[in-house]
């Protein structure tokens, strides 16, 4: 692969202002399922469980898929990253169990706790995926981010607020935006 600073740091930002993206709408999804919860509205609970169930399958998992298959690899190559990619994978296992567990469950409050539950370990895995894993392939001399990112829309933004129920506040504006979907 060719290095391009330029190119890697601008894919680079565009994985950062993502999963910005996608904090700010798991965040906006968590907060209505909990907020329901407390007021007593059951309709109101599942309608925003859904919703969050939605989002997540559309938006998060395929996100995480996606990271595995373009990322994770690179990343695991390098003696540095090798073990934080296998941290990294399980947390993505967690993400998942997290996501079957407010799937099944029938009370409200432990859709809410499971909902606030994933939004804890999704927040800090995506500060390692942008702290430690993007910085180590971006300052890998024998990758291009912007090689492995090519054409994979679910890491960097779809530039639209699609699946984000309103809650990303992207305003359509992803550098970087390649407007591939993968397929998972």
């Amino acid at each position: 692969m060719s290095h391009n600073t330029d190119a890697d740091a601008r894919a680079a930002q565009a994985v950062v202002t993502h999963h910005r993206q996608l904090a700010a709408a798991l965040t906006g999804h968590v907060t209505d399922l909990v907020t329901a919860a407390e007021t007593g509205g059951l309709r109101q609970v599942w309608q925003h469980r859904d919703a969050l169930l939605g989002w997540l399958h559309t938006e998060l998992l395929p996100h995480a898929y996606a990271e595995e298959n373009a990322l994770y690899p690179a990343a695991a190559a390098r003696p540095e990253g090798r073990l934080l990619v296998d941290g990294m994978l399980d947390e993505h296992r967690t993400i998942a169990a997290l996501v079957a567990e407010l799937e099944e469950t029938s009370a409200p409050v432990a859709a809410a706790a499971a909902a606030r539950a994933l939004q804890a370990v999704f927040a800090t895995h995506l500060a390692k995926e942008n702290d430690l894993v993007v910085p180590l392939l971006v300052a890998a001399a024998e990758v291009s981010l912007a090689d492995l990112l090519d054409g994979m829309h679910d890491l960097i933004g779809g530039g639209g607020q699609e699946g984000c129920g309103g809650h990303c506040g992207c305003g359509g504006d992803v550098p970087g935006d390649r407007s591939v979907t993968v397929s998972v």
